[in-house]
């Protein structure tokens, strides 16, 4: 991995190939040339297998070299469009070759890779590309028809498509000189544009430099360390923060090849026949896909060596199952856009407990803080916060107006999620102290729901909170406030039917709303602002 661009405090030597040696580490520091793109593409053998897809009648190959071929050819055609550095490239694909072709692509431009994930439409991608102010907009034609169907206003940009759809495609250009200098050196050169899911307002932009690579080594541990032949494969769409680092630029900064495949609708055999096929050793699996694969009872022909998950709530069931049937190595992981990689279980340090959320990463420092700024007190409840400078926090807030972050204030970051101290250095997790719905694996911003419902004539307002679902985290329950002020609770099937199509053609399918319930009034502050914890469950 980049262990050449990581090296200990203060230390004057780079740090040995292996993590198992950084366990003691509390801060880590990247070296002043580091890049994504050359630790995670071009330090890899270029004869190396770098992606795999399972066709209908074999499984293809795809070489780093290859990658790094197209990857330049990429950069060079978004540099002819009149991309800069420092300029934002949105990335409108399902996990693919080519996908991670664009990703490296846009990197080699010197720009800011804006990941969309493919769930997403309407309204949700426009506030993306208007609020990044994104130069050029790279899809295929399936994601071009689908956002012009729902509405996305993607005027004002430059769009290129990988399948040549409307002869603007990427793939052909050719270019017949390289640059001297495909790609920016700096830890904190800016490199990609995530977008939170949105709590109390429209989503926010969240800035990561080239270093957040490193602060993600610490999750290696909960992958048992990468070993020479594994493979790698992910169900996480790229577009979210952990689907990219763990599905894509985590496994290649090992050397490790990755699955580049995603399934429309998950189907759990054909998860199966995957693993077999393509060899997968190692995988990233939502809770809700344990469940689901658990609910299909079967196993598959081959243990997988480790799986991590996250992104929700794991239970004792489908933990059980999964290491009885999956791997002996099921252990969670903990972030947020912000910030991630920075919680979670290491079979390698002999730490699992199912009962916590796991213990701090090596490499970060993590402290449980009171409303007073100071840290709280061996069990009692506190504000999960990262001591800053980290590899893995932020830059900064996307600003529209400057075009630029806003850097955080202070030596911490503070994450908005609760817990308190089980035993040792576990940690017991008690909730998000904002609004977020963690619904399969994704964060659903409540905020992006209303917005959507709005626009449907009977609505007069919307309230969107997650609902405690044993099989899924959270499902999606809305409030209601029909024009006319009637009430009653029940919403009718054909009104059921259009808001819920509404959602899932605006925000994205994953975000449809379970139930309804009508309401005369919503509750309020003095202020006039929304009290939506009222309207949720508090959490246990």
């Amino acid at each position: 991995m980049g262990t050449s661009g990581l090296a200990p405090q203060g230390a004057d030597v780079p740090v040995v190939a292996r993590l198992r040696e950084l366990r003691g580490l509390a801060r880590w520091s990247p070296a002043a040339d580091y890049s994504i793109v050359q630790d995670a593409l071009f330090a890899q053998d270029p004869d190396a297998v770098a992606v795999l897809t399972a066709g209908p009648q074999e499984v293809g190959e795809i070489t780093f070299g290859e990658v790094q071929e197209a990857a330049l050819r990429i950069g060079d055609v978004l540099r002819a469009q009149g991309v800069d550095p420092g300029d934002r490239v949105a990335l409108y694909l399902d996990p693919s070759p080519a996908a991670a072709e664009v990703v490296f692509g846009v990197l080699a431009a010197g720009a800011v890779l804006l990941p969309i994930p493919r769930l997403m439409a309407g309204g949700s991608v426009s506030h993306r590309l208007s609020d990044s102010g994104a130069k050029v907009l790279v899809t295929d034609g399936l994601g071009l028809e689908r956002l012009r169907s729902t509405g996305c206003d993607i005027e004002g940009r430059a769009v290129l498509t990988v399948d040549g759809s409307e002869g603007k495609g990427i793939a052909g250009r050719k270019v017949d000189d390289h640059s001297d200098a495909p790609w920016p050196a700096g830890p904190t050169h800016p490199a990609l544009l995530m977008y939170t899911s949105g709590t109390s307002g429209p989503p926010k932009g969240i800035l990561h430099g080239h270093q957040v690579l490193l602060g993600h080594a610490g999750v290696d541990y909960a992958f048992e360390l990468f070993q020479p032949g594994d493979v790698y494969y992910g169900t996480a769409d790229w577009g979210w923060i952990g689907g990219l680092m763990l599905g894509l630029l985590v496994p290649w900064s090992f050397g490790v090849p990755v699955v580049a495949q995603r399934q429309t609708r998950f189907d759990a055999d054909a998860t199966l026949e995957l693993f077999a096929r393509c060899g997968v050793t190692t995988a990233f699996l939502p809770p809700s896909v344990l469940r689901l694969l658990q609910a299909n009872g079967r196993a598959p022909e081959r243990r997988l060596r480790a799986v991590v998950t996250g992104g929700e709530a794991a239970g004792r069931s489908e933990m059980a199952w999964s290491r009885l049937h999956l791997s002996q190595a099921v252990n969670k992981a903990y972030g947020q856009t912000e910030a991630n990689g920075l919680i979670g279980d290491s079979a390698v340090l002999g730490s699992v407990d199912d009962d916590t959320m796991g213990a701090p990463y090596p490499g970060h420092t993590i402290a449980l803080l009171g409303e007073d700024g100071r840290e709280v007190a061996h069990g009692e409840v506190g504000e999960i916060a990262l001591r800053l400078p980290d590899p893995v926090a932020l830059l900064g807030i996307w600003d529209a107006k400057t075009e630029g972050p806003v850097p955080p204030a202070g030596e911490w970051h503070r994450t908005n999620d609760l817990a308190r101290r089980a035993h040792g250095q576990r940690l017991e997790y008690l909730g998000r102290a904002d609004d977020v719905i963690k619904s399969r694996g994704y964060r659903i911003g409540p905020s992006e729901i209303e917005d959507a419902l709005v626009n449907h004539p009977l609505v007069a307002e919307a309230v969107a909170v997650g609902i405690p679902d044993d099989k899924i985290g959270q499902r999606v329950k809305v409030f209601l406030r029909i024009t006319g002020g009637e009430t009653g609770g029940e919403v009718g099937e054909a009104l059921r039917s259009e808001l819920c199509d509404l959602v899932a053609a605006t925000v994205g399918p994953h975000a449809r709303p379970r139930e309804f319930e009508v309401v005369s009034s919503l509750p309020r502050t003095e202020t006039g602002k929304l009290l939506r914890r009222a309207l949720a469950p508090a959490p246990h």
